[in-house]
């Protein structure tokens, strides 16, 4: 067992960003909020996740692509090999209480964390979405095809031997990642809903709104509460996680959101490493390792973890996830 402050390589300790995470003007249970940075949230999209990538110099023989649900039948509709998945999930109290609790239980009891582990704190408000890119590529690194002079590549290599601290604070001044991000976040609202839609609070980082989300179609969390019959109707597999309901934090603007809206939903990465299954947060001081895995079972043992997180928040509907698969 490895003490919660002494884990080596990309997981060391130290406390979250202070407080409320990475979610500016989101006050956590202890009252603090944080300060600094602030970019445009991501959306939860492939499409946009992968150009962004693809901006990043890196070859698209890896390719981020819908979740499209829990289900066995929905999860073989998924391109395999699967090297990452990501999960959008709403900031609530009930999730932030469980954090708090699982955070003093790892320092009471230890865990087992590889040194392998490439992991980075969140110090800069609504980069949830690419951190949890950066923490898919680099935790995958080895399978990766890089372009000549690849921007991701080459922060992924000065970073390498950083602590989570100092890889947080570089990314503040990596202004390359920066331009690219915000770029990849003006684009992803140009598929929002219409200019004559309600514009809500902006969320943490956005999950998509196309020109299909008037449809009838089920919120990915609300699809894997129905029955097996209509969750394996025609009409509910092939459909994205769209939000039909109007919540006040979805983000679905026709135009970019303010960068000082409030923000509540976040971005996590799910990987494989030396056989074990981590959950990368960069609000967390920590891996959270969740047990044994492969790359051939990786996609369900996140989405194991995934239904752990919707079970917390049974009356939420706001989660959505993308895996990262061989193209």
């Amino acid at each position: 067992m490895v003490p919660a402050g002494a884990r080596g390589g990309g997981s060391g300790g130290g406390g979250g960003c202070g407080g409320g995470g990475g979610c500016q003007s989101w006050r956590a249970a202890g009252g603090a909020v944080m300060e600094g940075q602030r970019w445009l949230p991501l959306e939860a999209n492939p499409e946009v996740t992968n150009q962004f990538l693809k901006q990043l110099g890196l070859h698209p023989n890896w390719q981020f692509v819908d979740v499209y649900g829990m289900e066995p039948e929905l999860l073989s509709m998924v391109p395999r090999p699967v090297c990452a998945v990501l999960l959008l999930f709403p900031i609530t109290e009930k999730y932030e209480v469980f954090r708090t609790e699982e955070e003093e239980k790892i320092k009471s009891q230890g865990q087992d964390v590889t040194s392998s582990v490439y992991f980075m704190k969140q110090t800069i408000s609504n980069a949830c979405g690419t951190i949890g890119l950066i923490h898919a590529i680099a935790n995958n690194k080895d399978k990766m095809h890089f372009e000549s002079g690849s921007t991701l590549k080459k922060f992924l290599e000065e970073s390498v031997s950083m602590s989570p601290e100092e890889r947080a604070k570089y990314l503040e001044n990596y202004d390359a990642i920066r331009v690219t991000h915000e770029t990849s976040a003006h684009e992803g609202q140009t598929e929002s809903s219409s200019p004559s839609s309600p514009q809500p609070h902006s969320s943490h980082c956005r999950a998509k709104a196309s020109s299909l989300c008037h449809h009838a179609s089920l919120p990915w969390g609300k699809r894997n509460h129905v029955g097996p019959a209509k969750a394996t109707s025609p009409s509910l597999r092939l459909r994205r996680w769209r939000p039909f309901l109007r919540l006040p934090s979805l983000g679905l603007h026709s135009v970019a959101p303010s960068i000082d809206e409030k923000v509540d939903l976040h971005f996590i990465a799910l990987v494989h490493v030396d056989g074990h299954l981590y959950e990368l947060d960069g609000r967390k001081p920590f891996p959270i390792n969740h047990g044994k895995t492969s790359d051939e079972t990786l996609l369900e043992d996140a989405i194991e973890v995934c239904k752990k997180f919707m079970e917390r928040d049974p009356d939420e509907l706001r989660f959505n996830a993308i895996a990262l698969s061989a193209a």
